[in-house]
């Protein structure tokens, strides 16, 4: 069965019903194995603050960050039934054996994984999860990429546009044209339980439209 890595989002931790959110798109995922990814959120920007006061150097506040993902990586555990924290493809095997769902430590994995096609991620706040994830499906590999996200994909996206908007981090479009695919997820959206795919024209994306629990 494929492997689909999701990456939640750090915005997404203020949901008071992310756990039924999460659970019911992922029961949605009939077709694949699920590999979870943590944003940094507002703990990563907790880093981001103390790199404006403290101008620490770019390494530092690269792997500060990275850590600071451990603390959401560990509320989505206790939030998600059956979510266990795994750093390698082994332990990520015995999960989904045992029928529970891997939550990557990214901190453990990029310190651990050393990929003769794909070059180490850069030390830059240009670089967090969006690419982390990205990053992950490449070196596994994955078959695919699914960012959950707090808004819709705007009409007509494509990654370097995304990346210009903000929407996601700036490295994302030197890695997106090597993803086999990427899909984009509202997990957010306050639609009607209706899931709709479209293929946007001129990109990789496909937009699923998730909903919340009915």
């Amino acid at each position: 069965m494929k492997i689909c890595v999701l990456k939640l989002g750090g915005s997404l931790f203020d949901l008071p019903d992310l756990k039924d959110r999460l659970s019911e798109f992922l029961g949605q995922l009939t077709d694949c194995r699920p590999l979870l990814i943590c944003g940094g959120g507002r703990s990563a920007d907790l880093v981001r603050h103390w790199d404006s006061i403290h101008q620490l150097d770019a390494t530092t506040a690269h792997w500060l960050a990275i850590a600071a993902m451990k603390l959401n990586e560990r509320l989505l555990c206790q939030l998600l039934p059956g979510a266990c924290i795994v750093s390698n493809q082994q332990a990520a095997e015995q999960a989904w054996q045992q029928n529970q769902i891997p939550v990557l430590c990214a901190e453990d994995y990029l310190q651990q994984t050393i990929s003769k096609e794909f070059k180490p991620l850069p030390a830059s706040w240009e670089v967090t999860s969006d690419s982390i994830a990205a990053w992950v499906t490449l070196t596994w590999p994955a078959a695919e990429l699914i960012l959950l996200k707090s808004m819709d994909l705007p009409a007509d996206s494509t990654v370097a546009s995304l990346a210009a908007a903000e929407a996601v981090d700036a490295y994302l479009p030197v890695l997106a044209d090597q993803l086999p695919v990427l899909r984009w997820c509202n997990l957010r959206t306050d639609q009607l339980p209706v899931a709709v795919t479209t293929v946007i024209r001129g990109s990789s994306f496909q937009s699923i439209n998730a909903t919340g629990p009915a």
